[in-house]
């Protein structure tokens, strides 16, 4: 992931599917009209308190082992209700 400051996985109100984006330097991660259901920093300052530079992959492990899925869930469901509205 070297390069990547961002992972997002956005949803597409258009069609419901979910896709992921990988943000480098400081391009503009918020991808137009889509809704972000998951963001995960991977920017050395995300983790260098808690990890060594070389240990990114750690780090990340950690993220994905400490998601609330119950919070990524009702975002899904609210971009959702949002979409059936519209």
């Amino acid at each position: 992931m070297r390069g990547v400051g961002w992972a997002i996985c956005y949803e597409n109100p258009a069609n419901g599917q979910l896709s992921n984006h990988w943000i480098t330097l400081h391009e503009t991660g918020n991808v137009a009209g889509f809704n972000p259901a998951l963001v995960m920093d991977v920017w050395e300052h995300a983790f260098i308190l808690d990890y060594k530079p070389a240990d990114r992959a750690k780090y990340i492990e950690a993220f994905f082992s400490n998601i609330d899925w119950t919070a990524v869930d009702k975002r899904m469901h609210r971009f959702a209700s949002h979409a059936m509205a519209a």
